[in-house]
């Protein structure tokens, strides 16, 4: 057994990683008010904060929008960020401001992480004792667990395994000017970077306990007039347009990444 933190959201770029982005807010926000002893003092120092940069540096985006801009912008309020469920009564008018963050916060965690999921994870468990005894998995860590089913969030691969597992299709051949750079940024990215594309490409921000090799990704061409790469995430297909350079393919690469959580260039459904 053991309890879940805010650590279990999704991480930031993926899909519903604005909640790790929301959670790390309300830490800083925490850490303000544990220094405030003054109510007065606190709020326009919470108002202050609701002006400070948020998009780039907690939510992953690739343009600058404070705390308080990302709010109004999608008029967020205290339902969920995936399905739109309200968090509480009332909670699809309750606008969410950084006032009520933490609350927020708390209250996401409560139906991801607890509550809400508690009859899925009684019925897991009952599954599991048909085939064997819980207390088999006694000697395991949560973390622990979590790889074996999951797969690690540090993601490692060399080139003869990108070469092997990432197969060019549709007019591009490994001799492809792009699909040798992608290669190239896919050994250059930071292990951030790399959670980033495979959530874009599979939906899934990390690999699978058996690698790369259980993905078999494919490169295409962009044929749908866009100049940003899209995603079919049902297949694993990436649709790359044909960059002439390393800069150009980095920068539609996370451009794309930045939209994945909103829907955004997947399912080739965006044209730019």
């Amino acid at each position: 057994g053991g309890t879940l933190s805010y650590a279990a959201f999704p991480s930031s770029g993926s899909t519903g990683g604005v909640a790790s982005a929301f959670a790390s807010a309300a830490a800083e926000l925490s850490a303000i008010a544990s220094a405030c002893a003054d109510g007065a003092e606190r709020a326009r120092r919470f108002e202050a904060y609701a002006d400070t940069e948020f998009a780039c540096r907690l939510a992953g985006m690739a343009a600058p929008l404070s705390l308080r801009a990302w709010l109004a912008a999608g008029a967020c309020c205290f339902v969920c960020p995936i399905t739109g469920a309200p968090l509480c009564d009332g909670g699809d008018d309750l606008p969410l401001t950084v006032h009520n963050l933490q609350e927020y916060v708390h209250l996401l965690a409560q139906l991801w992480l607890a509550d809400g999921v508690a009859a899925q994870a009684s019925a897991f468990r009952s599954g599991l004792e048909e085939v064997f005894p819980l207390s088999a998995l006694a000697p395991f860590t949560l973390a622990e667990l979590q790889t074996c089913l999951c797969g690690t969030m540090s993601i490692e691969w060399s080139e003869a395994e990108l070469q092997r597992n990432i197969h060019p299709s549709g007019g591009y051949s490994k001799h492809s000017k792009v699909y040798q750079l992608l290669l190239d940024e896919l050994q250059r990215m930071e292990n951030k970077e790399r959670r980033l594309f495979l959530n874009f490409v599979t939906a899934c921000p990390h690999l699978p306990p058996a690698g790369l090799s259980m993905l078999e990704i494919e490169v295409l061409p962009q044929h749908n007039g866009g100049t940003f790469p899209t995603a079919q995430t049902c297949g694993n297909k990436l649709y790359l347009p044909e960059y002439d350079d390393a800069a150009a393919l980095r920068s539609g690469l996370l451009e794309a990444f930045a939209n994945a959580d909103f829907g955004g260039l997947h399912e080739r459904a965006v044209v730019l």
